[in-house]
């Protein structure tokens, strides 16, 4: 039950002795305090002035977005009993912050008692603003001027409060300070503050003080004063006046008696503060003559058992640095000093929209943007990579064409140049004497114009481009081994695949190595007194291997003298990054390994 200015009537005292009674408290204080609260004795207001009092509406004063002031409009006029809804705001993060300012409805109608917001979609609980009720200790020196203070902050709602006072918990409170220099004595101080505009309820059960360090004729946690029970007259009343406490400040129906219902007690009045009044300020305050004796420099602590609801009212400014982006809903509601609501509550949406680069349709242009610029690059390096293959392409059919060229010219102009001196050589030598020393000589050229007919012919094959592959060189190799060995009346055996991958032979590596071949043939019809020879292709993984064995004499490979031959075939084959190896042991013939890599791509001579 709360005093004058909580709003008592009778419906409410009625209500507090049914309390009583289901609580079983004494019967007599209980008819004793109803008796007093019907005859008038608590203040209370009557109706009108109860509608007159919490009438008030919240309205926006001015909303400020990011430093700009936005007009506030009103959605649609709505009656009394409905919500006031305001045209909803439209912000981007970068607009923060955001702040709301909120006032009385309309001018000369009963301030906001008190107000209460919440910001739907952020929060889940009613919120208080800046607002304050101290308990103080005022010290004064031997001349009973103050010297000082310390002020103990009280705001927002106690540990167990549960919305109505006989709901809520008594919660345990301790502070503590240092007396200053040349104090004294000191008074308390029990004050609701008017700046900021503070409103609602406070009470205080138990008040002890405790000086925690020694004096001249105290010791260390000697208690200093103790608040139980009030004594005093007129404490029936809410206007009583306890014995030692006086009201102070500009509005004196703050400070009152506050009757609390507690279970298995008597009633007993308690000093409470009953806000309603947003532009004062009120409290209870120690009189001088029950000041209580302290020292400089002593410590002391100050134990309070207490239950308060603290809020701000008529007006107040609410700031947001930033919020999420999300649709939300601010409300605001006036409420009695109990944090009530009393009636309909201003409604205003707000939406924090993305920016544009952080929306659906933006990510999806952006999207398509950096799709189209890939597949534009891609297609862009294609395209390039095609121009470059065709440049290739291009050069390397004018290299062809141009060994084709070469080739053609020097098998037509010097094969019937070696042929005009071969048919010369032959009608020189039907016409010479019979004597050898004559006819030999002729002999001689004509077998050297065969030769190099021979050459020619080799220098002529891989010049041609025609013959860049696996099976222009086999072809090659078949007819140019089977052709030596049987002029030398050796058995050949060629052991060559039918069909052979389609890769690239280029003419330099070609002509290597038919320049090994030529000399390892060579050297078996030379030296190996061989009757039998073995010519071997392969394709072993990414190598290409030809093997030449022959079934004659052979060597010791590490006693033999090596000739310029041998070397000159092992320079070749390092030189297009392959190997010449040569396997040989005397009595069972003679065996050379050539290896070579395949091109990975088509590659010029």
């Amino acid at each position: 039950m709360l005093c004058g200015s909580v709003g008592i009537n009778k419906l409410g005292i009625l209500n507090w002795i049914t309390t009583l009674v289901s609580v079983r408290l004494p019967i007599i204080p209980c008819v004793c305090l109803a008796a007093f609260c019907v005859a008038g004795g608590w203040a209370h207001l009557d109706a009108a002035e109860q509608t007159l009092r919490y009438s008030a509406r919240p309205a926006l004063n001015e909303i400020v977005v990011g430093g700009r002031v936005v007009l506030a409009a009103v959605e649609s006029n709505v009656d009394n009993s409905a919500d006031t809804d305001y045209r909803g705001l439209s912000l981007l993060p970068r607009e923060f912050p955001l702040q709301i300012g909120l006032t009385t409805a309309a001018p000369g109608t009963p301030q906001v008692v008190r107000l209460r917001t919440r910001l739907e979609g952020w929060e889940n609980d009613l919120q208080d603003h800046d607002s304050q009720m101290y308990l103080m200790l005022r010290f004064l020196d031997r001349d009973n001027r103050p010297v000082g203070s310390a002020a103990f902050i009280r705001q927002g709602e106690s540990p167990g409060w549960g919305g109505l006072p006989q709901n809520s918990r008594w919660h345990r409170h301790a502070d503590e300070t240092v007396v200053p220099d040349r104090a004294s004595r000191l008074r308390i101080l029990m004050v609701s503050g008017g700046v900021p505009r503070t409103t609602g309820f406070w009470t205080i059960r138990r008040l002890e003080l405790t000086a925690l360090t020694p004096g001249p004729d105290t010791a260390a946690g000697t208690e200093l004063y103790k608040l139980e029970h009030l004594r005093g007259s007129g404490l029936e009343s809410a206007r009583g006046n306890p014995q030692a406490w006086v009201r102070d400040g500009t509005g004196l129906n703050i400070p009152c008696l506050y009757v609390h219902n507690q279970q298995n007690e008597a009633p007993e009045p308690l000093l409470a503060l009953v806000d309603v009044e947003p532009d004062n300020t009120g409290g209870w305050l120690m009189n001088l003559d029950a000041s209580i004796p302290v020292l400089p420099g002593q410590r002391l602590r100050l134990d309070t058992e207490e239950m308060y609801s603290i809020g701000r009212g008529h007006d107040a400014a609410l700031s947001f640095r930033t919020l999420p982006i999300g649709n939300y809903v601010f409300r605001a509601w006036a409420t009695d000093e109990l944090g009530r609501p009393t009636g309909p509550s201003l409604r205003l949406p707000v939406e924090v929209r993305p920016p544009f680069y952080s929306t659906t349709w933006f990510r999806l242009c952006g999207a398509s943007l950096v799709v189209a610029v890939l597949l534009g690059v891609v297609r862009y390096f294609t395209w390039r990579k095609l121009q470059r293959e065709v440049q290739r392409l291009e050069k390397r059919r004018a290299v062809d064409e141009e060994r084709t060229r070469m080739a053609r010219d020097l098998h037509d102009e010097m094969g019937a140049r070696f042929t005009q001196i071969s048919l010369l050589a032959g009608r020189a030598l039907k016409a010479a004497s019979p004597e050898d020393s004559v006819r030999e000589p002729i002999r001689n050229i004509n077998g050297a114009v065969k030769e190099l007919a021979s050459a020619l012919e080799e220098i002529v094959w891989a010049a041609n481009p025609s013959h860049d592959s696996l099976e222009g060189f086999s072809n090659y190799l078949s007819q140019y081994a089977g052709a030596v060995l049987r002029d030398a009346g050796v058995r050949c055996r060629l052991d060559i695949p039918i069909l052979l991958p389609a890769r690239t032979l280029p003419s330099g590596v070609r002509h290597r190595l038919i320049m090994v071949v030529k000399e390892t043939l060579n050297n078996a019809l030379k030296h190996a007194r061989a009757t039998e020879v073995r010519v071997q292709l392969e394709i072993d993984g990414e190598h290409l291997r030809v093997t030449v064995a022959d079934n004659g004499d052979g060597f010791d490979p590490a006693t033999a003298k090596r000739g310029n031959g041998l070397n000159h075939s092992a320079r070749r084959m390092e030189e297009i990054g392959g190997a010449c190896l040569v396997e040989s042991k005397a009595g069972s013939g003679t065996q050379v390994l050539i290896y070579v890599p395949l091109p990975a791509k088509e590659a010029r001579a």
